[in-house]
């Protein structure tokens, strides 16, 4: 429900939603053939793509070196950090839970993206009182 709550946000444009090469990555690899068609219907509100730079990969390794964050999950917060993201939000509460717990050693990186799971972004950012 509270993924359903931000795309509609998104569609009224409070936010923004970026699609970025490790999304498309992630998506075309999907073995569920209505999800991967699902997602890729989603990216098409997307106001921004981020294409694969040095300056992400770059971002990403220092996420890799200074936390438990696998390759992926690095891309996919060294994107945002590169596009300026204010929020990033994911349902991996251990990503979320690696990159808090290494904040000292990244946050210079990271841009001060505020990370939230889908609901705490609801809760903290929008006042919304979401039950889990």
């Amino acid at each position: 429900m509270a993924i359903d709550i931000i795309f509609e946000l998104i569609e009224k444009g409070n936010y923004d939603l970026y699609w970025s090469f490790i999304l498309e990555d992630e998506n075309s690899s999907n073995p569920f053939l209505n999800r991967r068609s699902y997602i890729k219907l989603l990216s098409s509100i997307c106001s921004v793509a981020i294409s694969p730079t040095p300056q992400i990969k770059e971002v990403a390794k220092i996420i890799i070196d200074n936390s438990n964050a696998r390759i992926k999950d690095a891309l996919h917060i060294a994107t945002a950090a590169f596009a300026g993201c204010e929020y990033f939000i994911t349902c991996d509460d251990r990503l979320i839970r690696t990159l808090n717990s290494n904040m000292d050693n990244i946050q210079y990186v990271l841009n001060n993206i505020k990370l939230f799971n889908p609901v705490e972004f609801l809760r903290k950012e929008m006042k919304i009182n979401v039950i889990e």
